[in-house]
């Protein structure tokens, strides 16, 4: 077990017992305990530092946008220079195999800023449509919404101020208001929503190209124009990756972002950046500062945190699973409740971080998932199921804030068909505005859910194509109006079909 320590803070040379050599190993017990101690706390500070670790890690896009711009990370995800937006400018290609559960609803813009470096000026559209769903998310270092700007909460077009938890001062001239993140690094994501019609598309990239983000430093009285269509031309490859070789392997792009026999590194980089944390992370912050100290004190307090790290990752990887994130929503169905407002539910932002990072507030969008059927058996393509809802059933969504739902069908490593037989990645609020779907004479709408075709035309029509193997569903309710806030409206269950 470790010796006594002459160096390092007060905090961690106090794990060490006084007297851990007593004779007839009677230093022992409390030697142990001590380990056990320090093993249980980095566990929780392993949950709690997860989505730090994924967020950090995912600022190496400055470097590899740095030169060329903001673009396409191998031209299907948006990425950008420190303090910039990336982004695309049409759906994430279904065939992409880097980002677990897109949606298939909007066109992305991301990117993340260094507030240490600069305070940011966040561009809002003057020009959208009325009823055009689009929001800027703000998260910070640990993924948790801070701001969200868009068209559910009424928010003005111009131009905010992003600024970092040290910063002072007061509002400069021709600014809305100044939006303060707990952390240097804030997470920035524009969403505009298109239908698949051309004309829904332009609609989409004219008020995506309104919201952007720049160093304050370059502000002028002058708009700008961000043109997605330019940045998703620009497909940018790091190093030793080409579009070849991502055309020939998509599955080359299956990294987890979070390495565990790197997370103590990376930890201390993060919060390095980040000196200072929101108030609810701030005890967590002191207890990771102390580990990371006791980790560099000797190598059997190394061998011991790397150990839990290890083992820490494999339990959050078996416990993130649609099957068992989040608490009953009624028939079958499990959400996370309070989505994007973490507060102290670090082992909740963890599995978010895993299965769908980065997740709206769940006032603009809750997210109810499933991996199971009526029965509680796992779904798989193999098998037919059905879900029906009631006439005027349907998910309560505010449309005239844009308010839409969709239920998107992925395969068990929650991913979307590469190549879907119909077409569709998911279903819902855009087939209906299209007149695609098929009604039954009582009212209700019945979906299909199989990798095979249905028999009849009416099903196609209702059909959301399967995997073969097992599958995973989620139901984005964007706007929720009150009766899907407070679960008085209940999804329909979903029914394995016997015959």
């Amino acid at each position: 077990m470790p010796a006594v320590q002459t160096s390092g803070s007060y905090e961690s040379r106090a794990f060490t017992p006084a007297h851990p050599n007593l004779k007839n190993a009677a230093g022992v017990p409390a030697t142990l305990a001590n380990a056990r101690y320090v093993e249980a706390l980095a566990r929780m500070v392993y949950y709690w530092g997860y989505p730090a670790v994924d967020t950090w890690g995912r600022t190496s896009a400055w470097e590899v946008m740095k030169i060329s711009g903001p673009g396409a990370t191998m031209g299907l995800f948006p990425g950008g220079p420190k303090n910039r937006l990336g982004y695309l400018d049409d759906y994430m290609p279904p065939s992409q195999r880097k980002v677990v559960t897109p949606n298939n609803d909007t066109i992305y813009g991301a990117g993340f800023a260094d507030l240490g470096e600069d305070s940011v000026v966040v561009q809002t559209p003057i020009d959208a449509p009325a009823g055009h769903y689009w929001t800027v998310q703000i998260v910070d270092l640990f993924t948790t919404v801070t701001h969200q700007l868009g068209s559910a909460s009424s928010t003005p077009g111009g131009k905010f101020l992003l600024v970092g938890p040290q910063w002072q001062g007061g509002k400069p001239e021709g600014f809305i208001d100044i939006l303060r993140s707990p952390t240097n690094l804030a997470g920035v994501f524009g969403r505009s929503f298109t239908a698949h019609s051309p004309d829904s598309k332009r609609q989409a990239r004219a008020v995506l190209d309104q919201i952007g983000i720049y160093p304050l430093r370059e502000d002028t009285a002058a708009r700008r124009d961000f043109d997605c269509q330019a940045s998703a031309r620009n497909k940018v490859f790091p190093p030793g990756v080409t579009a070849e070789m991502v055309t020939a392997d998509p599955n080359m792009l299956r990294v987890r972002p979070v390495d565990p026999a790197k997370f103590w590194d990376v930890l201390r980089d993060a919060l390095d950046a980040n000196p200072v944390v929101s108030t609810v992370d701030t005890p967590m912050a002191e207890q990771a500062r102390t580990l990371l100290v006791l980790r560099d004190s000797g190598p059997q307090w190394r061998a011991l945190l790397d150990r839990v790290a290890l083992e820490s990752d494999a339990d959050l990887q078996q416990s993130a699973r649609y099957a068992q994130v989040g608490i009953d929503a009624g028939n079958g169905w499990q959400r996370q409740d309070n989505g994007g407002a973490w507060g102290t539910d670090w082992f909740g932002r963890a599995q978010a971080a895993v299965v769908y990072i980065y997740v709206n507030d769940f006032h603009e969008a809750i997210y109810s998932i499933r991996e199971t059927d009526a029965q509680g058996e796992l779904l798989f393509g193999r098998y037919r199921y059905t879900m029906t809802f009631p006439k005027d059933g349907l998910p309560p969504v505010d449309r005239s804030k844009g308010g839409f739902w969709s239920l998107s069908m992925y395969d068990k490593d929650y991913f979307m068909l590469a190549t879907s037989p119909n077409g569709r990645p998911n279903i819902g609020t855009v087939n209906l505005d299209a007149n695609e779907l098929k009604f039954s004479p009582d009212g209700s709408l019945t979906l299909h859910l199989s990798h095979a075709p249905p028999a009849s035309k009416d099903a196609q029509a209702n059909w959301l194509p399967a995997p073969d193997g097992q599958f995973a569903l989620i139901v984005r309710t964007y706007v929720p109006e009150q009766p899907m806030l407070d679960k008085r409206y209940t999804l329909p269950d979903v029914q394995r079909l016997h015959a």
